[in-house]
């Protein structure tokens, strides 16, 4: 008896685990003029919010893991993704072509995170992408 419900339980438990990450991209406020493109792996799933240049202006990544441990020496600024306050601290590696790269990482629920990254190639794009993050609800 025992065995037959170790099995369902188990199978619930993994059908659980495996849609804890698979969120949907947040929704984006009308007339921001950028669409979401997404990819999804088995931990995670990543939506980059591309213009219509083709150029990306944010990106968030959802995992269950914590993805990566922020420098307190690149901290930044103060600002908001959606109902959270967050610390935009600028990124050890710098990638060509953003001159302005911003980045943080909010915890959404126990082991459910959520990485926020920011590309901008000059100071308008950045507050463009912040203003964006800003209105982004994150579930």
């Amino acid at each position: 008896m025992q065995k037959t419900l170790i099995l369902p339980g188990l199978l619930l438990g993994l059908a659980f685990a495996s849609t804890a990450v698979a969120a949907d991209c947040p929704t984006l406020p009308q007339g921001a003029g950028v669409q979401w493109e997404e990819t999804e792996g088995k931990s995670y799933k990543v939506c980059r919010a591309i213009d219509q240049d083709g150029t990306q202006l944010l990106g968030v990544m959802f995992t269950d893991s914590e993805p990566l441990k922020l420098r307190r020496r690149n901290r930044v600024e103060e600002g908001w993704v959606g109902q959270h306050v967050v610390v935009w601290y600028r990124p050890e590696i710098a990638e060509a072509g953003a001159a302005e790269k911003r980045i943080t990482v909010v915890e959404l629920d126990e082991d459910r995170y959520a990485q926020i990254w920011l590309d901008a190639n000059d100071p308008d794009q950045l507050r463009r992408a912040m203003n964006l993050a800003q209105q982004l609800y994150l579930h």
